[in-house]
């Protein structure tokens, strides 16, 4: 099988290794040199003292985000003939019309300069992978770059916390906060896994020694959830990859199940089980961590605007115009989001984002069962990476947020999954 892999990779024009180098070097950015640069100046908030003066990094992201999308619009041009004809209609207007709608809350948000300066630089990141996704005939070819920029910040980062003392909450790396660490300590261990079921020797060896490295990291960090989710997604990837293999359910059809579950679960339809005793089990106490007070306002707010939301990145932090402004001094008044992606895409885009999104994931789902059909190994990484975001944002807002390598590696397997797949997209 490796035969006719190397013969394809020899054969690949400049183009078309420019364009799979595009996802790399965003995420290097995002991973290694911005963190570098300004990461430890850049305090993010937290449950406890709330966001801290923060380093502006106007000029990198000025430099680097837009010469990357520029360098893709040119590749996109360059390969118009050929990649014309990898749209898949139903995905490309699924895709287009989110992004569009999203860029479209400007139009009625609280704060339309800031609604319309985020959604571009996320737009930016976006039309960054496309020449990648478009242009590769193997998802793994996509990936491995991906594996070995993540191997290079996970040592990168075992050596920041050998040299630089820890934050009094836990060790941040080459990062301002210690759960950064822990999120990129998360995704190392999941490519770690994936690199243990390549036929690359390299990779093998590479994600054999990384593995012990994530531990230590995510040991060091004290992130709790990263740390949980470290053992919980793989299991889950496991099972769901095995059930769908042996018995045939459908990744979507499995994602419905599980969120049926827990709705019934945290709705405290079980009598002596609330939500606040899944919250002792989670985060040690009853409350999320301070999160369900806050999540009880971003609920009363979205039911202001249910259909349509507040705009994107329109409603936390925007001055005196947002609900938030009114609240008493505190940690409500200082969140920069409502840790919780589901309620935050409510916030920004109403019931039409939250729907719209929601499809794109049942989207990639699917894509992702005929991944695992030709590369179980493949199949498994790409479902942990989805239930990763899925998980996550229970807890966290990631989606959608610029400059955020876990967000972005979503939108990566969404846009996968906007394109018509190739009989040779597997190992």
């Amino acid at each position: 099988m490796n035969a006719p892999i190397h013969a394809d990779r020899r054969h690949r024009n400049y183009r078309t290794r420019l364009a799979l180098a595009l996802p790399a070097l965003l995420v290097g950015y995002l991973l290694i040199l911005w963190p570098l640069v300004y990461g430890r100046y850049a305090v993010t908030a937290d449950l406890v003292t709330g966001p801290m003066p923060e380093a502006e990094p106007q000029l990198l992201n000025r430099l680097v985000l837009p010469t990357l999308a520029a360098v893709a619009v040119v590749l996109l041009v360059a390969e118009r003939h050929r990649l014309a004809m990898r749209f898949h209609l139903f995905g490309a207007v699924l895709v287009g019309g989110f992004f569009a709608f999203l860029g479209a809350t400007a139009l009625w948000a609280l704060a339309p300069a800031t609604s319309l300066s985020k959604f571009t630089l996320l737009a930016i990141e976006t039309i960054a992978l496309l020449p990648a996704v478009l242009a590769v005939r193997r998802v793994d070819d996509l990936m491995r770059p991906l594996f070995w920029v993540t191997a290079a910040a996970l040592t990168i980062n075992l050596a920041a916390v050998a040299v630089f003392p820890p934050t009094p909450i836990g060790h941040a790396g080459i990062y301002a906060h210690k759960n950064t660490l822990g999120g990129l300590a998360l995704l190392g261990g999941l490519f770690a896994l994936y690199g243990t079921t390549r036929s690359d020797a390299r990779m093998r060896l590479a994600g054999i020694v990384l593995l012990p490295v994530v531990g230590v990291l995510l040991i060091l960090s004290r992130s709790k959830t990263s740390l949980a989710l470290m053992f919980v997604v793989p299991v889950l990837a496991f099972v769901t990859s095995f059930l769908g293999r042996r018995l045939r359910i459908a990744l979507p059809i499995l994602l419905v199940i599980g969120a049926v579950a827990a709705i019934f679960l945290a709705s405290g339809a079980i009598d002596g089980f609330s939500y606040n005793d899944l919250s002792r089990m989670v985060s040690g106490d009853d409350t999320f961590t301070g999160r369900t007070e806050l999540w009880r306002f971003a609920a009363n707010a979205i039911s202001e605007r249910p259909a349509l939301g507040w705009g994107y990145q329109s409603f936390w932090e925007v001055g005196p115009g947002s609900p938030q402004a009114d609240l008493p001094e505190g940690f409500l008044r200082r969140t920069p989001h409502a840790h919780n992606g589901y309620l935050d895409l409510l916030l920004q885009g109403g019931v039409v984002a939250l729907v719209l999104f929601l499809a794109m994931l049942t989207m990639a789902a699917r894509r992702i069962d005929r991944l695992g059909d030709a590369d179980p190994g493949l199949g498994f990484f790409a479902t942990a990476l989805l239930l990763q975001g899925v998980l996550l944002n229970l807890l966290e807002t990631d989606w959608l947020r610029s400059l955020s390598t876990s967000s972005l590696l979503t939108t990566l397997l969404i846009l996968v999954a906007a394109v018509k797949p190739k009989e040779t997209w597997s190992r």
